[in-house]
């Protein structure tokens, strides 16, 4: 469901040479979530790369094999789950594998499909990754805003990504 309103600034402006740019508020809204984006990924990347040897997106495939009874999921599923491709989940596995931290599998229903499964291991480091990263995050981003813009962030979002508190474990 689109919301429209009126905005009193056009969104899209044009340079004196002829080039198209956003309004300088529309460039503070979009290039400032792309920028904070960008740094605080890296900065977490890096975080969790140092304490614990993962990469965000390797902590986020531990804690959605955390997340579910038996901590075992098909690879498609983690990928479509995570939103990476299935080549990139499987590289990531690899590296989780090696570490001790999930076994492949195959699927007891599907003879083509192969399951990753959490080792007490892995859940362990997922446990203690999630911890840091939780914390990291709050202190990086949620400490920089007050309880009113945290709710408006919320309300925002969720017009992007409504299910996103439901399907969310790797936070």
């Amino acid at each position: 469901m689109a919301t429209t309103s009126k905005r009193s600034s056009p969104p899209i402006v044009t340079r004196s040479d002829g080039f198209p740019e956003w309004s300088h508020e529309y460039a503070a809204a979009w290039i400032g979530l792309l920028a904070t984006h960008r740094r605080l990924t890296r900065e977490l990347d890096g975080e969790l790369e140092a304490a614990h040897g993962l990469t965000l997106s390797g902590l986020e495939l531990l804690a959605r094999l955390a997340s579910v009874l038996e901590h075992r999921l098909r690879l498609s599923v983690l990928a479509g789950e995570a939103g990476l491709s299935l080549s990139r989940v499987s590289r990531i596995v690899d590296a989780l594998e090696a570490r001790g931290l999930v076994e492949r599998q195959n699927c007891p229903t599907d003879a083509r499909a192969i399951n990753a499964q959490l080792t007490a291991a892995g859940l362990a480091l997922a446990q203690a990754a999630q911890t840091t990263h939780l914390a990291a995050v709050r202190e990086r981003f949620f400490d920089r805003l007050d309880e009113r813009e945290i709710a408006t962030l919320a309300e925002v979002f969720a017009r992007f990504a409504p299910d996103a508190p439901s399907t969310c474990s790797a936070g």
